[in-house]
């Protein structure tokens, strides 16, 4: 039977313990709130927060414990590629996770929508990825860790929470990754219990609740969609993003570890009678894998594909790269020899806008085309660039000055950029003004169409100023 919020909010605590670390009557303010506040100890600092300068952006951060006992869910039927999937739920188990909240200092800067992201586990350790300057035009963010590898880690040398700093994450518990679904719904049960004092969003109008993904986690909450949010009713809006339509398991992750983030997908559109707006986000990368699966807007459902980015585009991988140095962790993820140079995140920071909108009673987030495919049905079409056709249409390829695959042959998630020669350049672009006039005119065109902000326009064409294009030697 599951926990309702009332009943949530006095169980998923972790009182004693918490008093017995010396967080005492403070952390008495956050019972019935679902949340308490961590305990700064061991590092003193949480793993994996943002590179920005939140206070300069009027925003503060802070890190949470959760707890509670979370159910596992059974497969009754078939898991069909239509996304109308029936869960039966199952054994409990206790948990405890982390979440961090990021919000505006001043509450009546809130926006009323947290941005609730299932952190990634790909790498190793928990990676964050919904972290543009979008989210700090009001918005409040969540980052919530619902799997083992997040908490434990994999292999001989694991870089979970409990490996990186054993004192301050000593609370942790995970029973695996089967149970990572409902755990997720309890954060956003959490999250919107916040009556209580002492909760980290106590004072804020709590209006909607988005739930998103990415990669990995893109594909659980695909399967969260299609499975869980029938059930749970937790969330106002879904986005799963660069998952190609493909849906994590249910089952597979019971024992403690990590092999059910890696079971074998199943490939599916979003359920069409779903009760909330859904988006999709996909790129180049991954378009001739979702293509089979694709499917129409409809007033509840969008999907974008992002032409030229990579799965791993140079900006993202200098930011992970970046994380990775200051927490003192690693992995393969640096390839910026090779990566392509056009970003999704600022197109993914325009469809959490469009989303709040939508949510709030504005219209749905822009049409766009999807990315065009030769007859055959798996080769992109592609100009005389090189450059794929169709698809969201940034500066970079509205106004090209690369070559750019969304797959690499050097690093596959990556993709790739093929700078143009010194002649092409000057063929294409007579003056420099030329070209900054042409990129600033993609830009504006790439914000009326709804798929960047205003400060990214403004980027692109600084960026453009400062470019020796075409080159003056």
């Amino acid at each position: 039977m599951r926990m309702s919020r009332r009943s949530f909010a006095a169980t998923a605590l972790v009182g004693a313990a918490l008093g017995a670390m010396g967080v005492g009557a403070r952390a008495a303010e956050y019972a019935g709130a679902g949340l308490r506040l961590m305990p700064v100890v061991g590092r003193g600092r949480i793993f994996g927060t943002t590179l920005t300068d939140l206070a300069a952006r009027g925003y503060v951060e802070e890190e949470y414990l959760l707890s509670g006992e979370a159910e596992r869910y059974g497969v009754a039927g078939v898991l069909n590629p239509d996304g109308k999937w029936t869960l039966t739920p199952g054994e409990r188990r206790p948990y405890v996770t982390r979440l961090y909240v990021r919000r505006p200092k001043d509450p009546k800067q809130f926006n009323g929508t947290i941005l609730v992201e299932w952190l990634n586990v790909s790498l190793g350790f928990d990676v964050g990825f919904l972290d543009g300057d979008g989210l700090y035009d009001g918005f409040a963010y969540v980052g919530v860790t619902p799997q083992y590898g997040g908490v434990i880690g994999e292999g001989d040398m694991p870089q979970g929470l409990k490996s990186w700093d054993a004192e301050r994450y000593a609370m942790l518990v995970h029973p695996g990754d089967d149970w990572s679904y409902d755990i997720f719904t309890q954060a956003g049960r959490a999250l919107r219990a916040n009556s209580a004092r002492g909760h980290p969003l106590h004072g804020f109008r709590v209006k909607k609740l988005i739930g998103a993904g990415l990669s990995q986690s893109g594909s659980r909450i695909l399967a969260y969609a299609n499975g869980v949010q029938p059930l749970a009713r937790t969330y106002d809006a879904l986005m799963p993003m660069l998952c190609a339509g493909a849906a994590a398991p249910f089952e597979g992750g019971a024992a403690p570890g990590v092999a059910a983030a890696r079971a074998r997908p199943l490939f599916t559109r979003v359920r069409d009678d779903l009760s909330v707006p859904a988006m999709q986000l996909n790129t180049e990368f991954e378009a001739p894998f979702f293509r089979p699966n694709r499917q129409p807007d409809t007033p509840s459902y969008r999907s974008w594909e992002v032409a030229g980015a990579s799965h791993g585009p140079a900006e993202l991988l200098k930011i992970i790269h970046g994380k990775e140095d200051r927490d003192g962790v690693g992995s393969r993820w640096h390839a910026f020899d090779a990566a392509s140079n056009v970003s999704w995140q600022p197109t993914s920071d325009a469809a959490i806008h469009h989303v709040h909108r939508w949510l709030a009673g504005g219209p749905p987030p822009p049409a766009q085309p999807p990315i065009a495919f030769e007859a055959d049905g798996k080769t992109i079409s592609r100009d005389a660039h090189g450059n794929a056709m169709g698809g969201v249409r940034l500066p970079e390829l509205q106004v090209p000055i690369a070559s750019y695959r969304g797959q690499g042959t050097k690093h596959f998630l990556a993709g790739e950029t093929h700078p143009f020669a010194t002649d092409e350049l000057k063929r294409l672009y007579p003056n420099h003004m030329d070209y900054v006039d042409r990129v600033t005119t993609a830009a504006n065109a790439a914000l009326a169409a709804g798929v960047i902000l205003p400060a990214r326009a403004e980027e692109y064409a600084a960026q453009a100023r400062a470019a020796d294009i075409p080159p003056t030697n």
